[in-house]
């Protein structure tokens, strides 16, 4: 027994793991205030992230009722259901076109943007608190006012345009395919642009003066100040802006959704505003779980690979 006693002693693994649990015991007993204090936290998080992500896991791969409750496990059905949707494949051209094309405009409106109010010029600081108002706007309500501009009998757009006589007749906008899926990237685009121009505007800021400084010294000009200089400073932050806009253009709920509902013929969907169709109107519950769960992992995935993929390219 002894022999036995001090073997388990001496396996490193077995003593590395009791110094953690040591570690972790003694670091709860001195420090067990704090730790209360994230008690509430870690429950919301658990209630309102945690939850909601493993009811969506087990309904995807499960059988629902009417109401959404997984009621008897079904694998793979509603994937291969979500599959045979003669839907599903226009939705998800769409949403790619939606949301790369609206992160891609941003980006290259957005830098021009904040080079410009890095600049010193009477009225900056005023133009920076503008800017911040599409933003700070609820996004429902910026869609809804949008919708009532593109309308076209009362919209606001139609009477400029025919007042100027750049067109004579009162456009549809939402109403044709084409141009209600430019309108609502317009909008996502509108909104979208306020954040990434202060995010860009705060890199900016935090360049080292002296960098340029150096470079005129050596007789850059502005083109390779900025080219050589100003974009790889921006690098890091870049890759943080894109990869969150491109997680929200995915989720662009509160655009879609009070603009056009996905119409004219599911031509404005993405894959938010068509599950929400296939388990609030369809009641197709299982469907609706499992392209939640697909879009969760794609995300998961091109975070995963659009991350290290960069950071390789840093090292």
């Amino acid at each position: 027994m002894t022999a036995i006693a001090e073997e388990i002693v001496s396996d490193p693994a077995l003593s590395a793991r009791g110094n953690i649990w040591r570690s972790i015991a003694r670091e709860l007993k001195e420090n067990h205030f704090p730790y209360l204090l994230l008690i509430p936290s870690i429950l919301c998080f658990i209630a309102l992230v945690i939850y909601p992500l493993a009811s969506t896991i087990i309904g995807a791969f499960s059988k629902t009722d009417t109401v959404g409750r997984a009621v008897e496990f079904g694998a793979l059905l509603n994937f291969r259901e979500l599959v045979r949707d003669r839907y599903i494949l226009n939705i998800t051209i769409q949403t790619a076109i939606f949301v790369f094309g609206s992160v891609a405009l941003t980006v290259v409106l957005s830098l021009p943007l904040a080079l410009i109010l890095n600049q010193r010029f009477p009225g900056a600081a005023l133009a920076r608190a503008l800017l911040l108002m599409p933003w700070a706007a609820p996004l429902a309500i910026s869609a809804m006012t949008w919708r009532w501009i593109f309308h076209d009998q009362l919209g606001a757009l139609n009477y400029v345009l025919n007042t100027l006589n750049i067109t004579q007749a009162r456009i549809a906008w939402l109403s044709d395919p084409v141009l209600a899926f430019i309108c609502v990237i317009f909008v996502e685009v509108w909104s979208s642009i306020p954040f990434m121009t202060i995010m860009f505007l705060a890199g900016l800021q935090s360049i080292p003066p002296h960098i340029y400084d150096a470079a005129k010294m050596d007789g850059a000009n502005a083109w390779h100040e900025f080219w050589d200089m100003t974009l790889p400073q921006l690098k890091r932050i870049t890759t943080i802006v894109t990869l969150l806009s491109i997680i929200w253009a995915f989720r662009s709920f509160n655009v879609i959704w009070p603009m056009t509902q996905g119409n004219p013929f599911f031509r404005t969907d993405n894959s938010v505003t068509y599950l929400y169709k296939l388990a609030f109107r369809s009641l197709s519950f299982g469907e609706g779980y499992a392209l939640a769960f697909a879009t969760f992992v794609f995300l998961l995935i091109f975070s995963v690979v659009y991350t290290r993929v960069l950071r390789s390219e840093e090292g």
